[in-house]
């Protein structure tokens, strides 16, 4: 049975209820407002905290890190028509009609257009066309409200002229696999190439949209594009690395005892974008938190015996990098297992640089890292893969474990060699360099040096 107020219409009721409700709203405001208050000044309390420990010793100079990429070009417009004629050469060995991607770092290494993944398809169609001066015909499959968006990334990516890509629109209530459809009208039994990192319902669409076609997913040909860095994209990589290495060396002096890992993390992503770097990244542990090789930052605080480490890295025109340092706050005497696991992983790094190049399988160049400390008495503690290529993303192809046995180094494959120790609950020694293969197959740091010593890297 309804009470007598709720048999009064809505509009004619007293005002009871509205002043209950106007009082739990000022309630609400008053309790939002003071955790508001509590964590800015918890983060004024922490910067202030920041600062005061950094004062103890000499004040932070970062000038050195300014500007420090400014020098390096961007990948240049001519560079895209290289990509596109290589390209058409391995479709061609393949028998290959055409390479299909969604958004991601193939889209932008072939066309410079950077687009996020939605529910919606939007292709970039990469196919054989001996009347186009790259030997390739590029066609963006868009939904059609975001064709404008399309033109304008377009402008922006600044291709050549040789590379003039049109744009095929598909409405909402259509299927973007008939637009595909469409760009290969003139051909039915094609033999299409789906770009690796496809997402499976784009790559089920195709095959299911192109029925007489052979669809497939790109074979190492066709990785192999990306893997290999022309000249200017060392440039990029090759300064990116350095001065992320570098803003560690220069913040490493001003780690102090009862500084946390996060404010470690907040001196480092200071340094990195004084260097130019964007999309920065930091990952620094202390003690036994760094025997999580991905653990995260906490409140946990350096002490005078503490062993540090910094992952880190930023983008510089696209380009990636990723540098780890362990080092010790301690004076030598810090203690003789961990200083032992520290050189034992800076072993295997150089044994890596001398003993491997072009030529080597990645299995064997995890091996080759992996025996240094195996013989040191650490086996069991390296628990991840030596290391991972890099380039336009952080994590790619070639990739150094033991079961890639198939996959040979080339001049122009970079990758990070990063050992490491890990005890659970004790500590985590890692130290991380990117390389190049050079022409003579040797590998080339793309920082200035391996660290020499865990005091002063």
């Amino acid at each position: 049975m309804s009470s007598e107020e709720e048999n009064v219409p809505l509009f004619n009721r007293t005002n009871r209820g509205a002043s209950h409700w106007n009082r739990l709203k000022k309630s609400t405001m008053l309790i939002r407002a003071a955790i508001v208050f509590s964590i800015l000044a918890a983060l004024a309390a922490g910067t202030c905290l920041l600062q005061r420990y950094l004062n103890k010793g000499d004040k932070l100079d970062l000038s050195p890190l300014d500007g420090f990429c400014s020098h390096i070009d961007s990948i240049q417009p001519n560079e895209y028509i290289g990509r596109h004629k290589k390209l058409a050469q391995v479709l061609k060995d393949e028998k290959a009609d055409a390479l299909i991607m969604e958004g991601g770092a193939s889209m932008i290494y072939y066309t410079n257009i950077e687009w996020g993944l939605t529910e919606r398809a939007f292709m970039v169609i990469l196919q054989l066309d001996s009347n186009e001066p790259t030997g390739i015909r590029t066609t963006i499959v868009s939904p059609a409200f975001e064709a404008t968006r399309a033109l304008d990334s377009l402008k922006k990516a600044n291709l050549p002229e040789e590379i003039s890509p049109s744009i095929v629109e598909w409405l909402e209530y259509e299927s973007p696999y008939d637009a595909v459809k469409k760009v290969f009208s003139s051909k039915s039994d094609n033999r299409i190439i789906v770009e690796e990192d496809a997402r499976l319902f784009i790559y089920q669409g195709i095959v299911d949209g192109l029925k007489d076609s052979d669809v497939y997913m790109a074979p190492r040909s066709i990785r192999m594009l990306r893997m290999v860095k022309s000249e200017a994209e060392l440039d990029i990589m090759r300064c990116a690395n350095t001065a992320t290495e570098l803003a560690i060396r220069t913040v490493r002096p001003h780690i102090k005892v009862g500084m946390t890992e996060f404010d470690i993390q907040k001196v480092m992503e200071e340094a990195l974008h004084r260097a130019g770097l964007t999309n920065t990244w930091v990952l620094a542990l202390v003690d036994e938190n760094a025997a999580l090789p991905h653990g995260s930052s906490s409140e946990k605080k350096v002490t005078k015996h503490s062993t540090v480490l910094i992952d880190t890295g930023g983008e510089l025109l696209g380009y990636q990098s990723d540098t780890t340092r362990t080092f010790f706050m301690g004076k030598r005497g810090h203690n003789e297992t961990i200083e032992d696991a520290w050189y034992l992983v800076r072993r295997a790094q150089e044994n890596v640089l001398n003993q491997t190049g072009a030529g080597t399988t990645c299995a064997e160049v995890d091996l080759t890292a992996r025996h240094i400390i195996e013989k040191g008495g650490f086996g069991k503690y390296f628990t991840h893969r030596l290391g991972h290529g890099i380039g336009l993303r952080m994590h790619d192809e070639p990739y150094m474990h033991q079961g890639n046995t198939q996959q040979y180094l080339e001049p122009g494959m970079t990758f990070s060699v990063e050992p490491g120790i890990y005890v659970t609950n004790e500590f985590g020694i890692r130290l991380e360099d990117i390389v190049v293969v050079r022409e003579d197959g040797k590998l080339e740091l793309l920082t200035r040096g391996l660290a020499q010593n865990p005091w002063t890297l």
